[in-house]
């Protein structure tokens, strides 16, 4: 994690980059599917990393909801009496609202700065998160934020955050498509917007970085995962959807693909990467029912 950022600076351009380049073409770029199979496949990826099967019932929050990838996908599962979604971004959460009303379900939207939920504390059930705390000037204050909102007991899911030395892998297989990109803007002379990414994507994670996030919790239970599946989609698949997604047969090859090299991350890579190098930083923790306890998996 860095240690000095500039709170006003990320905030801004994470809402304005969300708003204003991403809330349009999120879902298409990055192969969001709102069916049966991805909300199951999302309820057991969340159960996994809990360690237990998720309460039922209750209210939960989807913090850095987005376009709801994780939210829609909790009130199509019908288990949960309040699904909420929070983000900074105003149209990443038309976009939640919008999926959510075609998959016939129904999540409430909120919008903040994510440096204070809007909620009462110890009013909420569980917390949940999708590649959001990288994206926050301060993962340190934000969990303390979330320990503040949860209820004695309660519990919060982190998935998808980037590893450290996974974002570098990467970044280089990346940089073959990014000089491309450029070269294209520049002799079509269409150079587009530039934004500064490195206030926007802000933190990469170690284990150790998870470990001082989860700091006051107890039962945490960090769940490092994912190498094939994440290190193609991110380095070659969602440029492919992004560019040729609307092209017949495209998006249902690459999710094949996708699927595929998740139950060989699952059956073996999972197994034999070293927990430092696998790409995708997961982890749980509940919020102590009494004070003074603590405890790290």
């Amino acid at each position: 994690m860095r240690q000095s950022v500039d709170i006003k600076r990320v905030l801004e351009q994470n809402r304005r980059y969300h708003d204003e380049a991403e809330a349009d073409v999120y879902d298409n770029r990055m192969g969001v599917i709102h069916d049966p199979f991805t909300v199951r496949q999302m309820i057991e990826e969340l159960e996994r990393v809990l360690g237990r099967p998720l309460p039922t019932g209750c209210t939960v929050v989807d913090v850095g909801a987005g376009t709801g990838n994780v939210a829609v996908k909790l009130a199509m599962s019908g288990r949960f009496d309040r699904v909420i979604a929070v983000d900074i971004s105003v149209g990443m959460l038309a976009r939640a609202r919008a999926s959510a009303q075609a998959a016939g379900c129904s999540i409430e939207t909120v919008q903040t700065d994510m440096m204070r939920l809007p909620f009462e504390d110890e009013t909420i059930d569980l917390v949940v998160g999708c590649a959001v705390l990288h994206h926050l000037p301060d993962p340190l204050a934000f969990m303390a934020e979330v320990r503040r909102v949860l209820k004695l007991g309660g519990s919060c899911i982190f998935i998808g955050e980037p590893s450290k030395w996974g974002k570098r892998m990467i970044e280089t297989l990346k940089l073959p498509l990014v000089v491309a990109n450029r070269v294209y803007k520049l002799v079509s002379g269409r150079p587009g917007v530039s934004w500064e990414h490195d206030n926007i994507d802000v933190h990469t994670f170690s284990i150790s970085d998870l470990r001082r996030v989860t700091a006051g919790y107890e039962n945490v239970r960090l769940v490092p995962e994912g190498f094939l599946e994440t290190v193609l989609d991110q380095s070659f698949f969602t440029a492919i959807r992004y560019m040729q997604g609307n092209a017949p047969g495209v998006v249902p090859v690459v999710t094949a693909i996708r699927r595929t090299c998740r139950s060989l991350d699952r059956s073996l890579l999972n197994r034999i990467v070293p927990r430092n190098l696998r790409t995708d930083m997961k982890f749980s923790a509940m919020k102590p029912a009494r004070t003074g306890t603590a405890s790290v998996a």
